[in-house]
């Protein structure tokens, strides 16, 4: 029997945080039926792992992509409605079909296109019409919407099951979004629209925690569900729901003048401990972090990086920990440890991004692990 191969770095999901903000969604919008969005690798928290969690406590699932979609087909069947947000390519969309995964539509050639291949297909496509009220990425104008509404429900391999709309900036411009939230209801009580969908969706993770189910009957939460604020006012009732960590894989003794690291950025000012960490780019953690005053936690302290984040290694200052450390033992990225916490907020401020792209950016060499669910 092989021995399994120790962790180098790898990211720990709590169940219990992701079923705690999830309640928290509920609660803010009560009236409301949950889409969990849990593309891009669930928020980098693992796919497989997430939807586990998340199946029995929800009633829908949002993904990016057909390969997402199918990847929980398979896991639960046609139990949840699985919807694809963005446009599928034309070679996707009979796979989509025959899976029963809803798409969304956002032009009259769409819908005629999806039609044509349900008519092959001998079935009706579940789809949900996108209306775009600022954020120009996909959707119907209101006024190609109201000409083309006709022609859409004559369609016969169609179904309407759902309509929704995106907030660009619901996290920063109440006013802009709250325009957009009038749009959206005013055109639905148009008399000449008549549309009764199963679903009607607006709020993302932003809008839910502002404005509850923002005039919809379901909310798609995406950040929020894996305990991060996507406002810069930090939420206390969200629980993180991913600790990132790595082991060290060397400690040296540099004398004063030695430079870590390429291009000699950083040059030591006395004689300084050097942990080097099994974690860089290749795994996820930003290069762009290099110099900027970033932070891992060891043994409950903070300890600074030095020199440019690399590929596979990242070194840290360790000369004033107050106890001894070892080849082996952890460093915390992102999570607590002791009384310290770094969260991905915090990377994403110092590498001048954002969360998102933290948690997307955590590399697939980085494994997943699920933590028992007392973990506390």
């Amino acid at each position: 029997m092989e021995t399994p191969l120790a962790k180098r770095t790898w990211v720990e999901i709590n169940p219990m945080a992701l079923a705690h903000n999830l309640e928290l969604c509920k609660e803010i919008a009560p009236e409301a039926e949950v889409m969990a969005v849990v593309k891009a690798d669930a928020y980098g928290h693992g796919l497989i792992q997430t939807v586990k969690v998340l199946e029995p406590l929800i009633d829908a699932f949002g993904v990016a992509t057909l390969k997402e979609a199918l990847t929980i087909i398979q896991m639960i069947g046609e139990a949840k409605m699985v919807l694809i947000l963005g446009a599928l390519l034309p070679d996707e969309r009979e796979t989509a079909i025959k899976n029963n995964i809803n798409v969304t539509i956002s032009s009259l050639d769409e819908a005629k296109e999806y039609n044509e291949l349900g008519e092959d297909i001998q079935t009706k496509v579940q789809t949900h019409i996108v209306l775009d009220t600022g954020m120009g990425r996909l959707g119907f104008s209101e006024d190609a919407l109201l000409r083309d509404w006709e022609i859409i429900m004559a369609l016969k391999n169609i179904s309407v099951v759902g309509i929704a709309t995106h907030f660009p900036c619901s996290d920063q411009n109440d006013e802009f979004t709250e325009h957009q939230i009038k749009k959206f209801t005013s055109l639905l009580k148009n008399s000449e629209f008549n549309l009764n969908p199963k679903w009607i969706h607006l709020a993302n993770s932003a809008a839910t925690l502002k404005k509850g189910n923002s005039g919809g009957n379901m909310i798609r939460p995406g950040l929020m569900i894996y305990g991060i604020s996507p406002t810069e006012d930090n939420d206390s009732r969200l629980q993180p729901a991913l600790e990132w960590k790595a082991r060290i894989s060397q400690i040296r003794t540099l004398p004063k003048g030695s430079s870590i690291s390429y291009g000699r950025t950083f040059i030591t000012e006395r004689e300084t401990i050097v942990a080097t960490v099994a974690v860089g780019y290749g795994d996820g953690y930003p290069r762009s972090l290099s110099g900027k005053g970033a932070e891992v936690i060891i043994k409950g302290e903070r300890c600074k990086i030095l020199g440019r984040v690399t590929m596979d290694m990242i070194m840290v200052d360790v000369t004033s920990l107050p106890q001894p450390i070892e080849m082996g033992e952890e460093a915390t990225l992102i999570g607590k440890s002791g009384n310290e916490y770094i969260s991905s907020t915090e990377l994403a401020t110092k590498a001048d991004t954002i969360p998102w792209e933290i948690l997307t950016g955590i590399s697939p060499r980085v494994e997943r692990v699920t933590c028992p669910s007392n973990k506390e």
